[in-house]
């Protein structure tokens, strides 16, 4: 991880770890929401964590992002080629951050790790008004967060995402 004096503007104001948690936290609750089942299976597994973030984080990918949820993955990936590379490829980049996000996340009880799960805990007092006064793209961020979220639900295991990403597991 670099050193964070080191980072660039453009790291600490996009991939700081406060940020980059509220991100998980609504990839968390979209996956939850749509999964409505109550048990294990609508926590968020680990691996769609840094999927969903790649998905997120990147604003050419995120104003590709389909209108509902009921594209299919694979027809997503089959009509934006380039994008299925570069969602593969911020998976590997955003790797760092997106570790350093569930650590601050759980540490500021934001989200929880259960096993290979990320769970949405409690959103941080303040949120809705941060949200509020933020800029247009931030609003973006964590509207798709939380559409990706339900999407990656519907999209079937998390073995199928990868496969169909070309994310190495």
């Amino acid at each position: 991880m670099t050193a964070w004096q080191s980072r660039t503007i453009e790291q600490r104001n996009l991939l700081n770890p406060a940020f980059c948690a509220i991100v998980l936290l609504q990839l968390a609750q979209g996956y939850a929401r749509e999964a409505s089942d109550g048990g294990v299976n609508d926590r968020l597994p680990l691996e769609l964590a840094f999927v969903g973030s790649s998905f997120v984080l990147r604003g050419q990918t995120r104003t590709q992002l389909p209108s509902t949820v009921r594209t299919s993955l694979a027809t997503w990936i089959q009509d934006h080629p380039l994008e299925r590379s570069a969602v593969a490829k911020g998976v590997v980049v955003l790797r760092s951050y997106v570790r350093e996000a569930v650590i601050f996340g759980a540490q500021h009880g934001v989200l929880g790790v259960d096993g290979r799960s990320v769970v949405a805990v409690d959103a941080p007092a303040g949120l809705t008004a941060y949200l509020r006064t933020s800029s247009a793209e931030v609003r973006d961020c964590i509207r798709s967060a939380n559409f990706v979220g339900r999407w990656l639900w519907k999209a079937g295991a998390p073995a199928t995402v990868l496969a169909l990403l070309g994310v190495q597991a």
